[in-house]
């Protein structure tokens, strides 16, 4: 998963993220999941806060940020919505 927060004023293009990421990363480390946050949170030293991140998961009943899930067919994220997320739990979505 990767955690994104945008510059004021710029808009999350799905279509330019997967293009980027199919262009310069092998398929093993492509994100599955990205999260759109408003702030990321840094400790007293400036550290991301991963812990609590790392807790949530990718479920998108308990986060209220945006999700999306690379579509490799599609060739784009495509929002992470209930289904996807529970034919992902049942295996019958395979990442």
């Amino acid at each position: 998963m990767a955690s994104i927060q945008l510059r004021e004023g710029s808009k999350f293009s799905e279509e330019i993220l997967y293009k980027h990421v199919a262009d310069y990363l092998p398929t093993y480390a492509r994100p599955h999941f990205v999260r759109i946050q408003d702030a990321i949170g840094t400790t007293g030293t400036f550290k991301y806060k991963k812990v609590q991140l790392r807790e949530e998961g990718f479920n998108p009943a308990v986060i209220r940020d945006t999700l999306y899930f690379l579509d490799d067919k599609a060739k784009t994220y495509i929002p992470l919505t209930e289904d996807i997320y529970n034919s992902i739990c049942n295996n019958s979505l395979k990442l």
